[in-house]
């Protein structure tokens, strides 16, 4: 029987101090119930986000302890499906994104979901494509609050976390301690308003060990090999990305630093994951090409 792990079974931050509330063996496929960002607090138009409990944010469901999983190892956490309610939540809320400044009054959206839309009005449809906002482990030093992202994953928000990816990690304790939560049915490149269309739902995972040298969160998915960097400005954030690349590719091709520093320079794209969380994400994303086959090894698309 599939082990499923209630949306009740929550964390605020990614710790080594958290208490595992289920473990799973390696390639085990396993379900978490998420609530949404809000801790299913909007559940009415009438209830704005000033006048939410906010301890309650971007709870994450877990942790869930990996079995055979050791300090230092590389972890590809697979997301096999991903479940989503009938509708979401978008808010509004002055100071909440880049315009947040022109956001005079808060405001609350519930958005229907149907025949594959996210009605934004009745008007306005966009198409769905649920994807995974937090996704981590626990760091190797202090806790990190579940809204911020880092190396250890955490608060991504990033597109390209669908079904059908995999988010690769290094676990930093022995069994990782995974956690997972604020689905979105659909979120654009940068979370410019401070929100995706917020939702609860249900994820399904495995967890295997994989040999990859990388440091950084990394998504593979269809397109290619996305590494997710976060900084305090988007400027740190696209050098510490394009850092690594280059040192993969330099490893994956036999180059040297600086004839990966050129290749790199043309065949790879940086684009915004997020830019409205405590740190700014992108991800500097190596064609699937120029993968090493191994790495797609496994792989669910």
């Amino acid at each position: 029987m599939m082990i499923c792990v209630p949306a009740t079974s929550a964390i605020t931050a990614f710790s080594i101090e958290n208490v595992p509330v289920a473990e799973v063996a390696l390639g085990e496929v396993f379900e978490c119930e998420t609530a949404d960002c809000y801790g299913g607090q909007m559940g009415s138009e009438t209830v704005l986000r000033p006048e939410i409990d906010m301890a309650q944010f971007n709870r994450a469901t877990g942790p869930v302890r990996i079995a055979g999983v050791e300090v230092g190892d590389a972890i590809r956490i697979d997301v096999h499906a991903i479940d989503i309610a009938d509708h979401g939540v978008m808010a509004l809320s002055p100071g909440l994104g880049v315009l947040g400044d022109r956001v005079h009054q808060a405001d609350t959206r519930i958005v229907p979901f149907t025949d594959g839309n996210a009605w934004i009005t009745p008007d306005t449809p966009v198409r769905i494509a649920p994807m995974i906002g937090v996704l981590g482990v626990a760091p190797a030093g202090e806790a990190i609050g579940s809204s911020w992202p880092g190396a250890h994953g955490g608060n991504l928000d990033t597109r390209v976390l669908q079904a059908g990816s995999s988010l690769l990690l290094r676990a930093a304790h022995p069994g990782a301690l995974l956690a997972v939560g604020d689905l979105h049915a659909v979120q654009g490149d940068g979370e410019l308003g401070g929100t995706g269309v917020e939702v609860a739902g249900r994820v399904r995972l495995s967890v295997e060990r994989v040999a990859y040298a990388g440091r950084l969160p990394a998504v593979r998915h269809a397109e290619g090999l996305s590494i997710l960097a976060s900084a305090g400005t988007l400027d740190e954030a696209v050098r510490l990305g394009f850092s690594e690349v280059v040192s993969l590719i330099e490893a994956w091709r036999g180059l040297s630093w600086a004839d990966a520093y050129r290749t790199s320079s043309v065949i790879v794209r940086a684009e915004v994951s997020q830019m409205v969380n405590p740190l700014a994400t992108v991800r500097v994303t190596i064609p699937r090409e120029w993968c090493p086959e191994d790495l797609y090894a496994a792989s669910l698309l």
